[in-house]
């Protein structure tokens, strides 16, 4: 009888343990995010062409965040100004955030009591640019670099800016990697939701960096942070091309959009060191810009699978539920660089 009771209550046991287990393993599965479709625009003119319109029809995208324009830091007028203001020479289709592109050296130079001067004119600005062309939104974005020096000027900018709309309005911000890894030097801005850049994340002015535009190496080393962070975040996401070109081993200029078959086709070249790099056989001039023989240039571009597995590591690490997927940005060019089925992977789950 011992024995039996024995033999049953291990069974029991057994089962029991591997009924827990079940259930942790099933607790342990990541919960589906609800996804969001937006896309960014950042040319000086708005015209999309009919392939982007219909790219972005089929793949069921309902709101297109627009630069507006920029603010820097004007040394002779001593003062920040508005510059590069978008001009529409098509309606936007669907719902549009205006998106106001602010150096970080403006906080640096400004005082804190020239802010309320400022927010005054990015309000009037952004009021005036949507009443020319008959537009409506209920959130702005602003997209910033700040730093730990810089944050304390820009989140009183936020908190004025979104004041000046009489707080009806969402509020939202672009953050960079580093801000999300040093959240306590850098601080967390007053708006509603952030917008984790996934580009430009290494050293672009470094000719020995391998890839400027997008390393998952590099995001590696700040995105176990996330799940700490106090605020929604939205992921976007790189779909674009560029070139950096280096004179002399320093860092010269740079191109958007280009692929390295628009390279070859362009410049006289020969392999670098390593694929990625293109070296100038011959002067010659490009986009009004002059070019000597030996400058290096750097191709930079976005592999699918790479950015599809770290777009899935991120919404594992972020506590909101829901999240909004950003491509960025609205260009032919840009749109060439995957399949509709890939831009469609991208934008879920």
């Amino acid at each position: 009888m011992r024995k039996s009771f024995y033999f049953e209550s291990m069974t029991c046991r057994f089962f029991l343990c591997c009924f827990c287990l079940f259930v942790l393993s099933c607790s342990e599965k990541p919960e589906k995010k609800v996804i969001s479709k937006a896309v960014y625009h950042w040319k000086a003119s708005f015209q999309p062409s009919q392939k982007a319109k219909e790219t972005i029809k089929t793949l069921n995208i309902q709101k297109t965040y627009i630069r507006f324009f920029d603010i820097d830091f004007n040394a002779e007028a001593n003062e920040a100004i508005p510059k590069s203001i978008v001009k529409f020479k098509d309606s936007p289709k669907g719902d549009i955030v205006p998106v106001i592109y602010i150096t970080n050296r403006t906080f640096k130079e400004i005082n804190e009591t020239e802010i309320g001067d400022l927010v005054s004119k990015t309000a009037i600005k952004i009021k005036s640019i949507a009443s020319a062309d008959s537009l409506s939104f209920d959130e702005i974005q602003l997209d910033c670099d700040w730093t730990k020096t810089t944050k304390a000027k820009y989140f009183l900018f936020l908190e004025k800016l979104n004041a000046k709309f009489d707080n009806k309005i969402k509020l939202t911000a672009t953050l960079r990697l580093h801000q999300v890894k040093f959240k306590e030097k850098t601080g967390v801005p007053p708006v509603d939701r952030v917008a984790l850049m996934l580009y430009n994340v290494g050293d672009w002015t470094n000719i020995n960096t391998k890839n400027s535009l997008f390393d998952p190496s590099i995001i590696d080393q700040y995105i176990y942070r996330l799940p700490e962070y106090p605020l929604p975040v939205n992921i976007a996401l790189p779909i674009y091309q560029q070139a950096i070109v280096f004179r002399n081993n320093r860092f010269h200029t740079y191109f958007k959009n280009v692929s390295k078959l628009d390279l070859r086709k362009h410049f006289n070249t020969k392999s670098g060191e390593n694929d990625k790099l293109l070296i100038c056989q011959e002067n010659c001039e490009f986009q009004n810009q002059s070019f000597r023989k030996g400058d290096v240039f750097r191709h930079e571009e976005v592999d699918f699978k790479t950015l599809n597995k770290v777009k899935k590591a991120i919404l594992e690490r972020v506590n909101n539920k829901d999240v909004q997927i950003l491509l960025f940005h609205l260009d032919d060019k840009s749109l060439e660089n995957f399949t509709l089925k890939q831009y469609a992977k991208l934008l879920e789950n």
